[in-house]
């Protein structure tokens, strides 16, 4: 009874999962373990099962954690990639650098750095993944409120920074409004409150314009503004976009005007004109569906503050470049500041 007794009881000091092992346990050990579990009752049982499931999560987490480490294996400090074992600290190995002689571990220098529960990492990325509210996800991942709405947002740091450096092919590009939201905020600086059952106002001076920008390859940018500037438009398309593609917009002069700066073949789909397709090929529809999907599924968040607008914005590109891969694995890996291969930076 003696081991059952040490996984079911946390404040044994002889617990194997809730302190660690200090040694592996014995063929013989293990074989009277097992023998020893009709002894428990039913809540001991299920309360053993629960510990189970969470060091095997906690233990799927770390694998991810460090199999991703492994991969670069590169200093967070300075770079360097003369690594030394030196230790470890909550199941994390540890590691110095001989160049600048700082620790580090796998986690280090990323937006999950110094968070707990790691055993609850895989669950709340599946209901991130699955787009659960802050309080779904807070309950089936069995931490409070408030640090899942914390959680959601480190999470998606990384994502955010996701996005296509470069489009190929054919492009449509537009831009898309989102209402202007202080949700969250103690105090409103430049407006009044808005009251319940006033009409709402669709001014556009209430309206955060967001740039899209889409190939036909899937790969997506999205930018957030204060204002549709011709300067700051023009400056983010630039790199983005180079002569050998072919942009498709609506008729704005935002874009027009750019193409013919920048000497790209450019084709206006313009509404009036009752012809949304050119040449069989050229048009906006793969873009307005992406908008679509995109609007449908904020929906359930009820208003998304626009402080946090990008996040969000990073969060839908995380669930479109999803490909068949686990779901869970996946967020964490993105979290963490993995990417596709084909895949860089593009810093707004």
């Amino acid at each position: 009874m003696r081991g059952y007794e040490a996984l079911v009881d946390p404040t044994s000091s002889y617990s194997l999962l809730t302190h660690g092992c200090v040694r592996m346990m014995t063929r013989y050990e293990f074989r009277k373990l097992l023998e020893s579990r009709e002894a428990l009752t039913r809540s001991q049982k299920q309360r053993l099962i629960d510990e189970l499931k969470k060091e095997l999560l906690r233990e799927a987490s770390i694998d991810l954690i460090e199999s991703r480490f492994e991969k670069r294996k590169r200093c967070p400090h300075c770079g360097g990639g003369a690594l030394l074992r030196w230790g470890s600290a909550h199941r994390l190995q540890r590691y110095r650098c001989r160049a600048c002689k700082k620790t580090c571990n796998a986690l280090t220098g990323t937006a999950l750095a110094r968070l707990r529960y790691k055993e609850r990492w895989l669950s709340y990325c599946e209901c991130l993944y699955e787009g659960r509210s802050v309080r779904e996800a807070a309950r089936r991942s069995g931490i409070d409120k408030t640090t899942a709405f914390r959680w959601r947002h480190r999470f998606l740091r990384q994502p955010t920074k996701h996005k296509a450096p470069k489009m190929v092919g054919i492009v449509e590009a537009d831009e898309t409004f989102f209402r202007e939201s202080a949700k969250g905020s103690k105090r409103l600086h430049h407006r009044p409150a808005r009251k319940r059952g006033v009409g709402r106002n669709k001014e556009k001076a209430e309206q955060v314009p967001v740039l899209v920008v889409r190939d036909r390859s899937g790969s997506v940018a999205d930018l957030v503004f204060e204002r549709l500037e011709k300067e700051r438009v023009h400056a983010c398309l630039k790199p983005l976009l180079s002569e050998e593609l072919v942009l498709c917009t609506d008729g704005s002069s935002l874009y027009s005007t750019f193409a013919k700066e920048q000497n790209i073949p450019h084709k206006r789909i313009i509404a009036l004109d009752k012809g949304r397709v050119i040449d069989n090929i050229f048009h906006l529809q793969n873009l307005n569906a992406y908008i679509s999907r995109l609007k449908n599924w904020m929906l359930r968040f009820k208003g998304v503050s626009t402080e946090y607008l990008s996040n969000y914005l990073g969060w839908r590109r995380l669930l479109e470049k999803h490909n068949g891969q686990p779901p869970a694995e996946f967020c964490l890996y993105e979290s963490l500041g993995g990417m596709p291969t084909n895949q860089q930076l593009l810093h707004t």
